[in-house]
């Protein structure tokens, strides 16, 4: 693995960690920037990606540059994984094609810029069973159960329900670049629909909430307080 170590501005400190990612230190924050090209291989060749992602801390910036035709379903969910957990602001610039496992990844972020000719497709994904009948039915089983909702969970509000059942069933969904931006505000609107909703619960109940800990915290208080009313009666 080949590593350089430069300075650059008497604030900044980059780092080259082999080619597809740059990992830049300033007085302002961590900024990852990633290639996601080629294919989606085996975990193994993301070992160094998904450790500058779990180093990152709130105010830092993570920027996936994808052009990439897909490719193995755990290590797409994985790199996903990592990504949604990350307090850092997460940003994918769809540069060429985002395709198949690619486009699960790009749903990760919560920022987007879409160049010009990129393309996304999106389908369901492919296996290849092999064993016993009954390992053969067990995987079928699992994928069914475990793999199908989080397909339906992932692509929600990019793709409409009808598309997703569609999807399923084995049709190819390709769009084109003022395609995938129109799709990915309405799946930022829904987000921060649902984000604003759950704030007006949460500042509702806030109160009450705190009502009940100073209860708990401050017993005496209650009791003064019922004292003081029976003496005005």
């Amino acid at each position: 693995m080949k590593r350089i170590d430069c300075t650059g501005t008497p604030t900044e400190k980059v780092t080259l960690i082999n080619d597809p990612l740059k990992v830049v230190e300033t007085d302002l924050g961590k900024r990852v920037d990633y290639y996601l090209v080629g294919e989606v291989g085996f975990i193994e060749d993301y070992i160094d990606f998904l450790r500058a992602i779990e180093a990152c801390r709130a105010g830092d910036e993570i920027v996936i540059h994808i052009n990439n035709y897909g490719g193995l379903l755990d290590t797409a969910l994985n790199i996903f994984d990592a990504l949604i957990k990350t307090d850092a602001n997460v940003k994918v610039s769809i540069e060429g094609m985002c395709a198949s496992a690619a486009s699960m990844i790009m749903l990760a972020a919560n920022e987007w810029e879409v160049s010009p000719h990129a393309t996304v497709m999106v389908h369901a994904w492919s296996d290849w069973i092999v064993g016993k009948w009954q390992e053969i039915k067990a995987k079928y089983h699992y994928s069914e159960m475990k793999i199908q909702p989080q397909f339906e969970e992932i692509y929600k509000d990019f793709l409409t329900d009808e598309e997703i059942k569609a999807c399923l069933e084995g049709k190819d969904f390709w769009f084109d670049a003022e395609e995938t931006i129109k799709r990915l505000e309405r799946y930022t609107k829904e987000d921060l629909e649902k984000q604003e909703k759950v704030q007006e619960v949460t500042s509702k109940y806030e109160k009450i909430i705190n009502a009940e800990i100073q209860k708990i915290i401050n017993p005496e208080k209650k009791v003064q307080k019922k004292e003081k009313k029976g003496g005005k009666k």
